[in-house]
């Protein structure tokens, strides 16, 4: 027998597919402005007559190769787009019918970006708080740290 999954773990299941779309395009944000900061500085350190030249060098060298090979704005690109049309599809609950949300919930999933983790509790908190409901789930440090950074609250 196929159980189909009630309407409310349904608005949940879109309520955290937002909150970690959210969260993943907040962190690979954050992590790309990051890199590209400290690569600008150390570019123009070695501009100056400094003896770690070499080393700002390898940083740089370093910090380009982890840009190139995880594309943190891509990603976070791709993320933003999805949280958009996540929220779009919450908007639109009210209108449409279980069947509808359903469909079009199925074919959004397909396009989810790959998350961290560390985000995945911090999101069902998020959804949790966004449908008001009480439970939390506990966080262990590093959620709570990485769900900080992602632009939520860790609680």
């Amino acid at each position: 027998m196929n159980k189909q999954p009630t309407e409310h773990e349904i608005h949940f299941r879109i309520w955290y597919s937002y909150w970690l779309e959210r969260m993943t395009e907040t962190l690979n944000r954050r992590i790309d402005m990051f890199t590209n900061a400290i690569i600008l500085t150390l570019g123009a350190a070695i501009f100056a007559t400094s003896h770690f030249s070499w080393l700002f060098g390898g940083i740089i060298a370093v910090l380009s190769g982890f840009r190139i090979a995880w594309q943190y704005g891509k990603k976070a690109e791709a993320a933003k787009q999805q949280a958009k049309r996540y929220a779009s599809l919450i908007d639109n609950l009210p209108g449409i019918t279980i069947d509808e949300i359903r469909e079009k919930l199925k074919m959004l999933e397909e396009f989810d970006s790959v998350a961290l983790n560390s985000l995945c509790n911090p999101a069902r908190n998020g959804a949790s708080i966004s449908l008001r409901l009480k439970y939390r789930e506990p966080l262990s440090f590093i959620e709570k740290a990485v769900s900080l950074l992602a632009g939520s609250t860790p609680r």
